[in-house]
């Protein structure tokens, strides 16, 4: 399988789980021929793609920037054809947005280290914590494929600067958008050895194909 990366990256991890990986892209022409998507993390997305004006505690602005832009218009395009959507950290954010859904804007205590996440199946493994912004799912037809083993944030942050709104059951670490064929991983596999215990469950959650998750 051919899997497209947009630009912010040179970094391929996913070479090793079936996948033929080649990037940077920028224009929806350029996803000709791939089988895939993946969007990488950085910067925070804009609000506005999931119709919300920025908290204060935020780095995005209420417009959008030309990454934004640019990200936004391959996952469309990618939506538009078809294919399969892979999003990490900041891509996930991006690609909870594409699917209907929000963001917490901020959260406290996932900003660096790891911690353990559980899937439906009850395996848990180490992840990395370099977030402060999370999923938020309600109302969204999904998969919740992933999450933390225990709840890590006391406090969320909607659009309002100083109110906090309700915590969400479970806090995200994978879910899966059927609807957009969307793969949200909010944490990094790029940043692990490729035989870390949480890239080994990418291999087996993927071993059958993205479309079968």
């Amino acid at each position: 399988m051919k899997l497209a990366s947009a630009i912010w990256s040179s970094i391929y991890p996913f070479d090793t789980m079936g996948f033929t990986e080649f990037g940077g892209i920028e224009k929806p022409s350029e996803l000709k021929g791939a089988d895939a998507l993946v969007v990488w993390g950085g910067e925070d997305i804009s609000p506005a793609l999931y119709g919300h004006k920025a908290n204060r505690r935020t780095g995005a602005g209420n417009t959008l920037s030309r990454r934004d832009a640019i990200e936004w218009g391959l996952m469309r395009e990618a939506q538009r054809i078809g294919i399969p959507i892979i999003g990490v950290c900041r891509g996930a954010q991006m690609l909870c947005a594409l699917a209907g859904g929000s963001l917490y804007q901020h959260v406290d205590n996932h900003t660096c280290g790891t911690h353990k996440a559980i899937d439906y199946n009850g395996v848990i493994v180490p992840v990395s914590s370099l977030h402060h912004q999370m999923l938020n799912v309600t109302g969204v037809e999904h998969k919740m494929i992933q999450w933390s083993t225990e709840r890590r944030s006391n406090v969320y942050f909607g659009e309002d600067n100083d109110t906090q709104v309700t915590a969400p059951d479970v806090e995200p670490e994978y879910v899966y958008f059927p609807e957009v064929k969307g793969h949200a991983i909010q944490w990094h596999p790029e940043f692990m050895n490729e035989d870390a215990e949480a890239n080994n469950w990418l291999r087996n959650l993927w071993k059958g194909g993205l479309e079968n998750v």
